[in-house]
């Protein structure tokens, strides 16, 4: 008679009551994932291996729980009600910002029970129903409670679930990610929670979290490089100082969507000109092309250097810091700009959720963020706000703020968006490439900035204040793969990263209506613009600043793929220990990491 007979025979012979405290042993976990889903919202989108994965997940927490304190009641009851109550914070969560709970959200508690009573909360049926279910669970639960009776079967039935779990686990991160692709999706992280489930996806959030020391990493190395900037701080020659000392009292920063000028990868024939306006600026100006981390989407990466002046090339392969690694404080440029007495306004016409950015700005240190409500007059482009309405609130901002307050604005607009296939006629046409609808719209679109930016700076530079506007695009577009490959000449697979990074290039522009000396042709990436505007309006700069600009004047271009060194050299990553902008590169690193994973920093290493 095999084990497994005898065991079931032995169960055969148990009374009722045994019998019914074994089957409310075993069916909690299994009866917590259905409930668990179904108040989420997600209980029929979870199918196949993931839904194995999750009843596994859920039975191994119940099981370990009941074998480690050997009290059904205690186990069982404690983790219903913790259940119970996340499914519910998720549901209203994903109703009220439309992305689940994350781990690092924990972190945000406090700053989150400031803003949870400006909600209206109306239990679903599904949460409703599941509280009654788990009611009368539970009483099953406390009638039926199952005990090992023996202290050594008890140790063993401990030691043997903890095992368990910690082996499925470890092959849960070294195996099952990989061979199941489970991989969240940072643009829309509750659609990943949907098809995976809520557990499997917050396991797969933990991994995200662990993060490696950097060699030579220690709070004492941090600040033996401070020690080194303040010396060098009065010998430093600013890269990008203005030659007026005029302090600027509006400071406009526009990451403009998907603005690019295609002509950076190869030459094309259009039958209208699409950034006449850009290209005729030549006073009271640095320009030039500005290299962004991210292609085609995934805009708050570029956005994120742009205001910490961390560089994703340095940062965990593959993350979104604004969905995971931003902090409160987040040192960055608004907070620096605060402290010089700037009012701090962020806009963006489109939900404020997006990428995160509610919670981020405020960690930023943002005094208002502006969403899409705020743009309900605003004129459309594709069900867009265009830019020329987007840069009509910005003035609206200038002219009705408070006098003598400076003014700090960082403005995402959303008129280029993709995709490329809305109904939308084109202005502009390629006249040496047939069957392009999709790079046609995109043209036409930009032709439509271009017009914008022209109206943008012909009203500030008829206005007495002071004012600075720096405008940039996020990435590139992802329009039809065979008009890059035209121009390019060769499949894109082929390109070597020196060609391939070009599809990273976005124009940027920092302009004064004031005298300023003119820069053309510049070069740099999106993580110095914070040390370029800081000296640009004659304020000083943060010893993270400082260290920047002796970066920038190193590697001018610093990015995944590899760096342009101070000779315009492309140089990759391979080796890079050897090489001669290593001693600024490791401080650039260790300090990063203190900014994005140090605990207790000091933030006289990022504020003035």
């Amino acid at each position: 008679m095999t084990d497994m007979k005898r065991t079931w025979e032995k169960i055969k012979e148990l009374g009722w009551r045994e019998k019914a405290g074994i089957a409310v042993l075993t069916a909690p976990p299994f009866l917590m994932y259905i409930l668990f889903e179904w108040t989420t919202g997600n209980l029929l989108s979870v199918r196949g291996v993931y839904l194995f994965l999750n009843l596994a997940l859920f039975a191994l927490i119940y099981f370990t729980a009941f074998a480690l304190t050997n009290s059904m009641r205690t186990a069982y009851l404690t983790l219903n009600l913790v259940f119970f109550v996340w499914s519910a914070a998720e549901y209203f969560v994903v109703e009220f910002r439309g992305r689940p709970i994350m781990l690092w959200d924990i972190m945000a508690v406090r700053t989150a029970a400031t803003v949870a009573g400006n909600y209206q909360y109306v239990p679903s049926f599904a949460m409703v129903a599941s509280g009654l279910i788990l009611i009368g669970w539970g009483v099953l639960i406390w009638k039926f409670p199952v005990k090992i009776h023996s202290r050594k079967r008890h140790l063993a039935a401990a030691a043997a679930m903890v095992s368990i779990t910690a082996v499925g686990t470890a092959a849960f991160f070294s195996d099952s990610i990989s061979r199941f692709q489970i991989e969240i999706g940072m643009w829309d992280p509750a659609g990943s929670y949907a098809e995976y489930g809520y557990m499997i996806s917050t396991l797969r959030m933990a991994g995200y979290l662990s993060v490696k020391a950097l060699e030579g990493y220690s709070v004492s190395a941090v600040h033996t490089i401070q020690d080194e900037i303040e010396e060098a701080r009065t010998d430093m020659e600013l890269e990008w100082a203005a030659d007026t000392d005029v302090v600027p009292e509006n400071i406009i920063c526009i990451m403009n969507e998907s603005f690019s000028d295609l002509r950076v990868i190869g030459e094309f024939s259009t039958d209208l000109p699409f950034l006449s306006y850009y290209d005729s600026l030549s006073e009271n100006c640095i320009k030039g092309e500005a290299y962004v981390p991210v292609f085609g989407s995934m805009t708050c990466n570029t956005e994120y250097e742009f205001l910490t002046g961390n560089s994703m090339a340095f940062a965990p392969e593959n993350s979104v810091p604004f969905q995971i690694y931003t902090r409160n404080p987040e040192y960055s440029l608004p907070l620096i700009l605060k402290n010089y007495g700037y009012r701090t306004v962020a806009l963006h016409p489109y939900p404020k959720s997006n990428w995160n950015r509610e919670n981020v700005y405020r960690n930023m240190g943002f005094d208002e963020f502006y969403g899409l409500e705020y743009f309900q007059d605003s004129p459309l482009i594709r069900n867009y706000v265009s830019d020329l309405g987007d840069y009509q609130k910005i003035i609206e901002l200038t002219e009705e703020k408070e006098e003598g307050t400076p003014l700090f604005v960082f403005n995402v607009t959303m008129q280029n968006h993709g995709g490329y296939e809305d109904e939308y006629e084109a202005t502009v046409h390629l006249t040496d490439m047939t069957d392009m609808p999709m790079a046609e719209q995109y043209l036409s679109l930009i032709r439509e900035s271009d017009q914008a930016l022209q109206y943008l700076l012909e009203y500030y530079s008829q206005i007495d204040e002071p004012t600075m506007i720096v405008l940039f695009g996020d990435h590139q577009p992802s329009i039809e793969p065979e008009f890059y490959e035209t121009l390019y000449g060769s499949p894109i697979s082929e390109l070597s990263p020196e060609k391939l990074v070009e599809r990273y290039i976005t124009p940027f522009i920092i302009w004064t209506n004031y005298e300023t000396d003119c820069r053309m042709d510049e070069k740099m990436s999106v993580q110095y613009f914070p040390c370029a505007i800081l000296e640009r309006a004659n304020l000083e700069l943060t010893d993270y600043m400082c260290l920047l600009d002796t970066m920038y004047q190193s590697a001018p271009v610093v990015h995944i793929f590899g760096y342009y060194n101070s000779d315009y050299e492309w140089e990759s990553w391979t080796g890079w220990k050897e090489k001669k902008e290593y001693p600024v590169f490791h401080q650039f690193e260790l300090l990063q990491y203190y900014n994005m994973f140090g605990k207790n920093r000091d933030s006289s290493l990022f504020l003035q």
